[in-house]
């Protein structure tokens, strides 16, 4: 299946033959995808990037062409192949190989004993539940149906990474940055003002505004906000402003990810923790995850509420904040 990004603003899919490019590890893997897509020669990336800089595996798929949709219907368009009546069916059964919560159990016991010493004020735990399928799942049907089931979220569909994430991390348009940090999430909004909960965002908050500051001219709007997404709601910051001349989706992606909302805080020790106490890398769960084109300019999400697909074999990724007086197991 072709590259697909469809959030709020529009739809961009990919049209005709894609090319592949790994613009492998380390902080500077950002700027490398950027200048994969300008010497191309084509108008476009679609990139996936791995949760752990220092892990390969990232993609960047650059198409022929794009095209590009009005979100009235958040429908995929017949003209660009990847639009399937939602009549068609997801596989009839899928079969649970690893639901992944003994392993999930043990490290929020190593995590919450790590938050107790000080080592860390919030760690970001995630598990992976893994399933086979009676026929291989068709992509295009899997999107079609996160579309009409999550508006407001970005749903993608990049290098076999497919999910409708509720947090931007990063638009850089016409000289503007801005994004929304998500953290603290409850099925009651009434339980988003907890103090567990206003610790949680507190951590995200302070280091997105602290990775923005160096690539921003000005703040010109912060603002908290109730962000509901289906029985889900979370504790949002918008923060938005110009950017400095000459900044590029790429230079602020090397600062700004990963936040606290998928890490923890210190985000370096934190990241550390993670290394140490998840049984499997997260691979690209968490990642960056978007679009940028030549100029520079982009939109980010971070790749939650996702996962991958291989042939019949079905990899569902997810993940909770934990800091000081969090006393229950996410099942």
């Amino acid at each position: 299946m072709n590259p697909v990004w469809v959030d709020s603003e529009n739809t961009i899919a990919g049209v005709g033959d894609v090319g592949f490019a790994d613009p492998g590890a380390g902080i500077g893997r950002y700027g490398t995808a950027l200048e994969l897509i300008r010497s191309s020669g084509r108008k476009v990336g679609f990139a996936s990037f791995t949760f752990d800089r220092d892990e390969s595996g990232s993609v960047i798929e650059i198409p022929d062409d794009i095209g590009t949709f009005l979100p009235t219907s958040r429908e995929i368009p017949d003209d660009i192949g990847t639009f399937l009546p939602t009549s068609r069916e997801l596989p009839d059964r899928l079969d649970l190989v690893d639901d992944g919560i003994e392993e999930w159990r043990v490290g929020f016991a190593k995590a919450m004993l790590e938050i107790e010493t000080g080592r860390v004020g919030k760690v970001v735990l995630a598990r992976q539940v893994t399933l086979d399928s009676d026929t291989p799942p068709d992509e295009r049907v899997v999107v079609s149906r996160l579309v009409a089931g999550n508006p407001g979220c970005h749903v993608f569909s990049i290098g076999g990474l497919l999910g409708a994430s509720p947090e931007l991390l990063v638009r850089l348009r016409d000289g503007r940055i801005s994004t929304l940090a998500l953290a603290g999430t409850a099925t009651d909004p009434d339980e988003l003002s907890t103090v567990k909960i206003s610790e949680e965002h507190r951590h995200v908050s302070n280091s997105v505004t602290e990775a923005l500051s160096k690539h921003m001219a000005d703040v010109d709007l912060t603002e908290q906000v109730i962000v509901p997404h289906g029985a889900m709601s979370h504790v949002g910051t918008r923060i938005a402003g110009p950017a400095h001349p000459g900044t590029t989706i790429a230079d602020v992606l090397a600062d700004l990810h990963p936040t606290a909302a998928v890490a923890g805080s210190p985000t370096p020790t934190a990241i550390d923790l993670i290394r140490e106490i998840e049984p499997m890398s997260r691979r690209r769960y968490a990642g960056p995850v978007g679009w940028m084109d030549t100029a520079g300019d982009g939109v980010f999400a971070i790749a939650l509420r996702c996962g991958t697909i291989a042939d019949r074999r079905v990899t569902l990724y997810s993940g909770g904040g934990l800091v000081a007086g969090y006393e229950e197991y996410a099942e």
